[in-house]
């Protein structure tokens, strides 16, 4: 299997001459001779040669540098032409222009491709983060519906900009217990002081109220209650019925 491959460079393909070389199964400094012969007939045709310089060991454990080139398709195609043809010349030929018509290939349809695939790979991505997101983002909904729906059964519709959606006045049940003096209950009720409903019906006085009470027959709600001293009040039961009728009075 050929080892001759051929790389980018600068958005260029080339291959490495130490490469075509071992293909050649010739040594490398003789390869690079003969560039260096015609490298001006080279670079004014075909642009300048691409050369780098690698330090290695040699196995006597010296320090050496070895200078390779970098060329591309038409500069390895005519380095080609300076050697005669024999069968391991005609094998590196065709073996170079496999490796050179690979790589293009591979730049035209998998590249693409493989941007494609990437590019799809990266929006179903963004679609998982944003379900994500979206998830979390309903969980605090819920949890914020779910606090404000413990306050007032009409307030998540409301948020939500349901127009439909129905507010309700919660009551704040006021109970009042009266205790011995050991702490003890002796009884205790649910309901508004006659002073509070009236001047939530708007009325002056507790006496307005009991007197309106009187005059539409409702005198029944009030309920005799024990504090430190007597009072009456009424019961939580009556009251959305009588703000209605003091509403249509």
């Amino acid at each position: 299997m050929s080892n001759l491959t051929v790389s980018e460079k600068n958005s260029v393909l080339v291959v490495d001459s130490r490469l075509i070389a071992d293909s050649l199964l010739i040594k490398h400094k003789n390869l690079g001779a003969t560039i260096e012969k015609y490298k001006s007939k080279i670079e004014s045709s075909f642009g300048a040669i691409a050369f780098e310089t690698r330090e290695f060991q040699t196995k006597q454990g010296n320090r050496s540098v070895e200078r390779y080139a970098w060329l591309n398709e038409e500069q390895s195609t005519f380095l080609m032409t300076l050697s005669r043809n024999t069968e391991r010349v005609v094998q590196c030929k065709l073996e170079l222009v496999k490796a050179f018509t690979k790589a293009k290939k591979l730049i035209k349809e998998v590249i693409p491709a493989q941007a494609q695939e990437i590019e799809k790979l990266k929006l179903q991505l963004e679609v998982a983060k944003a379900q994500k997101e979206t998830v979390i983002a309903q969980e605090r909904l819920l949890a914020a519906s779910s606090a404000l729906a413990i306050i007032n059964p009409g307030l998540p519709a409301l948020v939500l900009g349901k127009s439909d959606a129905v507010v309700t006045k919660t009551e704040v049940v006021e109970k009042t217990v009266l205790v011995n003096d050991r702490g003890i209950s002796k009884v205790s009720f649910e309901g508004i002081s006659k002073t509070k409903l009236a001047k939530r019906l708007g009325m002056k006085k507790a006496s307005d109220l009991v007197n309106w009470l009187k005059s539409i027959g409702k005198e029944d709600v009030l309920k005799p209650g024990l504090m430190a001293t007597s009072c009456e009040y009424i019961p939580y039961s009556e009251i959305a019925e009588i703000e209605k009728l003091r509403c249509s009075s």
